[in-house]
């Protein structure tokens, strides 16, 4: 069956059912055309639409004049209306780039997955380039990170066009974009939103992070902390970052970045909470890495040939760490928080770290009186088994510690810890083997002082802070050590085999006793000053030429021979050297007396025993003087510039004095002279 046709009544013409209209209901269209064509119209007729504007013409031409102006005025507004809601495109002189929809803008190639550039990417690239994205574009994902593109991909990013094609919707967007870019770089004096509105040197020196590594932080947050009309996730974060790098009040805060003091205050606790929730607990505690872990990727075969053995067992370093606060008005809360041995008030966490510098967890802070000493907290964790540690620890796993400790030996050893600390002695000098154990813990034991120092560059945790802050020290200390777990490197890293190597030399060297130590005592070389002779200048000795290696080896670590270049700047003489006393009985050994760096009235008097290759042996007085596993600091300075310094180009001149900018109160006061007197005199 054909479908029915419906001829225009005035033209015949076949219409469409868009531009067809019905004649029946229109009684002035009724009357037109039967005045004009002679057409009486029927029911069901219709007129296409060229017909029916001819009819409105008519109309409006029998309009009076003032009435047709106001209507056509009012038609005028309507059409413009009509063309802004279609908006044509338009050609403006800025450079662009192919608007293909199979190739990768960036790399040009053709891989099966592309994605459509956002449209604040684009924006955000013709800020920085001035090249204007078509419509559609597309590139691979890997190019975008957060929203914009790498700095690798801008600059693969080239025009090949002069001008761009837009509508009047995309014209009105880069407006608006360009307009609130312009607003953000005027209220805002620290952007983080903006990709190259700070370098990376700045976002170090703002937020203790790489740009990168800022990004990488911010995208741990995004399920929690949400972009608001007044303030963005990242610069959420960077508020909260710069508040713990650098220490600032809320209202320098609020003056850097030009927000209230409220808005200040609503940026941190936001970011303390997202971060607590959804990025602590993936890098910090107990529960988020395994024991097999810790001993695998984290512990140094150093520490597991001194105190592992053959079992490789979990060793962990504990120490607990100080953040003060001020002094309270409630009493009870002033003393349990005042710490005898700091003569402050302050906070204590508990820090579990393992022997490469990871941080394993951090418990607490704890009060600081007596009742909560290294010893009383840690037994507290074990007998609560806080965090569940005991579940994470295992029989015959090492602890590190140090003598404040030795209250919880017992305690370990019952759920079958062996425990490792510095030895605890009341005489005035540590026996050989005393030492060397001593030196054995001191050499795996540092690493915690480490990260307490690195923890403590987050300039709020080394400030004094207001008591109003003591909720949020807990949070703040797990937030900076799980920053620290992710994006900083291993304090201590060292080649499995020279680990080894140097562990088996210092458990061998620690069983073996101090040969010089015996001979000056059964000797009395101590107390025979007619057995030394002066020598007055030390380059007539034949002491042994060293490298730094040589050193190294010697002391088997680097602090020692850091401290000897301060040694040797004190005790150069005018001669240019150490006083250094020869032996006369045997000539290959000489003695030197150090001044302590601590102490006035302290002098460390030492021996020395040499040959021309090496040397040999040596004995200092100190309280850790006697030991064979390396040397105290008072000897290594003396064998830093007898066997390397002296025969290098180092400069050995003092530092700058700086008394002269201060007042001496021991120096004798001037005598004052009266005035009468000295007239009297001359007279």
């Amino acid at each position: 069956m054909a479908p029915r046709a419906y001829p225009c009544v005035v033209c015949s013409k076949r219409t469409k059912p868009v531009e067809r209209r019905p004649i029946s209901g229109n009684k002035s269209l009724r009357k037109y055309l039967l005045k004009t064509y002679l057409i009486r119209a029927q029911e069901g007729d219709v007129i296409c639409g060229r017909c029916r504007q001819q009819h409105r013409r008519h109309q409006l031409s029998n309009i009076p004049s003032s009435t047709r102006s106001n209507q056509s005025s009012d038609h005028d507004i309507s059409a413009k209306k009509s063309r802004l809601s279609s908006p044509r495109n338009i050609t403006l002189p800025i450079p662009s780039t192919g608007g293909s929809h199979t190739k990768c803008v960036v790399c040009q190639s053709f891989p099966s997955h592309l994605i459509v550039v956002p449209r604040d990417t684009k924006y955000s690239l013709f800020l920085l380039k001035g090249i204007l994205l078509p419509v559609g574009t597309r590139c691979c994902p890997v190019h975008i990170k957060h929203g914009l593109f790498s700095s690798e991909a801008l600059e693969c990013i080239v025009a090949s066009r002069d001008s761009t094609s837009v509508n009047r919707t995309d014209i009105a967007q880069l407006i608006t974009s360009i307009r609130d870019a312009a607003n953000k770089s005027q209220d805002q004096r620290i952007n983080f939103d903006s990709p190259d509105a700070l370098s990376n040197d700045d976002y170090v020196s703002l937020t203790g992070l790489g740009r990168e590594q800022f990004c990488d932080l911010c995208s741990h947050l995004k399920s929690t902390l949400r972009n608001t009309k007044n303030r963005s996730l990242k610069a959420c974060v960077g508020i909260f970052l710069t508040k713990l790098k650098g220490g600032m009040s809320n209202r320098m805060l609020s003056t850097v970045f030009n927000i209230g003091k409220d808005s200040i205050r609503r940026a941190m606790t936001s970011a303390r909470n997202a971060l607590v929730q959804d990025f602590v607990p993936s890098y910090l505690g107990f529960k988020h890495i395994s024991r097999d872990d810790v001993i695998t990727k984290h512990t140094r075969p150093l520490a597991q040939t001194l105190f592992g053995g053959l079992m490789k067992p979990a060793i962990l370093v504990i120490d607990g760490t100080y953040i003060y606060i001020q002094k309270s008005g409630q009493y009870l809360f002033q003393r349990r928080s005042y710490s005898m041995h700091k003569h402050k008030p302050l906070v204590k966490p508990m820090m579990f770290v393992t022997t490469t510098g990871y941080i394993v967890s951090v418990i607490g802070p704890y009060f600081a009186d007596s009742k909560n000493n290294d010893a009383g907290i840690l037994n507290h964790i074990l007998r609560r088994n806080v965090e569940e540690i005991t579940d994470w620890l295992t029989e015959n796993d090492v602890v590190i510690v140090d003598r404040g400790f030795r209250d919880s030996v017992e305690l370990l050893e019952e759920f079958g810890i062996h425990t490792e600390m510095p030895t605890f002695s009341k005489k005035r000098q540590h026996t050989t083997m005393e030492s060397n154990a001593s030196r054995l813990v001191t050499k795996i034991r540092w690493v915690v002082e480490s990260v307490n120092g690195r923890m403590k560059t987050w300039k709020y945790l080394d400030r004094i802070l207001p008591n109003s802050q003591i909720p949020y020290i807990g949070d703040m200390v797990r937030i900076v050590c799980a920053i620290c777990n992710k994006y900083r490197s291993d304090l201590s890293t060292g080649d499995a085999q020279s680990d080894q190597l140097l562990g088996a030399k210092m458990l061998f060297l620690s069983k073996q006793v101090n040969i010089l130590q015996n001979r000056i005592e059964e000797g009395g070389f101590a107390s025979k000053r007619s057995i030394w002779a002066k020598i007055d200048e030390s380059a007539s000795l034949n002491f042994p030429v060293l490298t730094e290696e040589d050193l190294r080896n010697l002391t088997l670590g680097v602090y020692q021979i850091k401290l000897a270049r301060g040694y040797t700047k004190e005790h150069l003489n005018d001669t240019g050297g150490y006083e250094v006393f020869v032996c006369k009985v045997e000539s290959n050994i000489i003695s030197a007396k150090i001044q302590s760096r601590h102490v006035s009235s302290k002098v460390h008097q030492l021996w020395i025993m040499f040959d021309e290759c090496t040397v040999q042996g040596w004995y200092c007085k100190c309280r850790t003087g006697a030991r064979t596993v390396g040397s105290c600091a008072h000897v290594a300075s003396v064998i830093w510039y007898l066997g390397f310094a002296r025969h290098s180009d180092i400069e050995f001149h003092l530092g700058k004095d700086w008394s002269q900018y201060l007042l001496d109160a021991a120096s004798p006061e001037p005598i004052s002279v009266d005035g009468s007197d000295e007239e009297t005199s001359e007279e």
